[in-house]
């Protein structure tokens, strides 16, 4: 009986890592993932491309170059059983003059925060919540250019679902 409850506990033991699932392999490095791009409530066409701030395309493409330098596996075709949803609000009404003066021009837009979210059909890899990413300028007076938002979101991106080692993304640089 006591020889039977061992050789039972020690099959469970042995058993239990192939059932879990890998807890340290992170989603998109693990397997390659479909990044795709809201932009503001639920469309998916970008804003048009704005004279101080830049191309709406050029946020998406920094972001994908940085994440791939990063070692995800992200691409914006192709097949995968995960998705990599980037939803990106656009800050309207932003400062076109480089510095204020007398009848400032608020008419350029540019990206004022984004939200990236997994979704997972199998779960290979560890389950990650929603990432929040707030980008911001170390001169509050400032806001990002569309590219200098797709390297911090990526950056910021792969600290949140990292290890965590090593520092916080500083502030953007404007």
């Amino acid at each position: 009986m006591r020889a039977a409850l061992i050789v039972l506990g020690i099959a469970a033991v042995s058993a239990a890592p192939l059932l879990a699932q890998d807890s340290s392999a992170v989603a998109c490095q693990a397997a390659p993932c479909v990044i795709t791009f809201e932009w503001g409530n639920g469309g998916s066409m970008p804003p048009d491309p704005d004279r101080r701030y830049g191309a709406p395309s050029e946020l998406e493409s920094a972001l994908i170059e940085r994440l791939q330098e990063l070692g995800f596996k992200v691409s914006r075709t192709g097949a995968g059983s995960t998705t990599l949803a980037v939803r990106i609000m656009p800050h309207d009404r932003a400062l076109c003059d480089m510095s204020v003066g007398t009848n400032p021009d608020y008419s350029c837009h540019t990206a004022e925060r984004a939200t990236i979210t997994i979704q997972q059909a199998d779960a290979p890899a560890k389950s990650v919540r929603r990432v929040d990413v707030n980008p911001r300028c170390a001169d509050p007076k400032m806001l990002p250019t569309f590219p200098q938002v797709g390297r911090y979101t990526a950056d910021y991106f792969g600290y949140m679902v990292g290890d965590r080692k090593g520092p916080r993304p500083a502030s953007i640089k404007c």
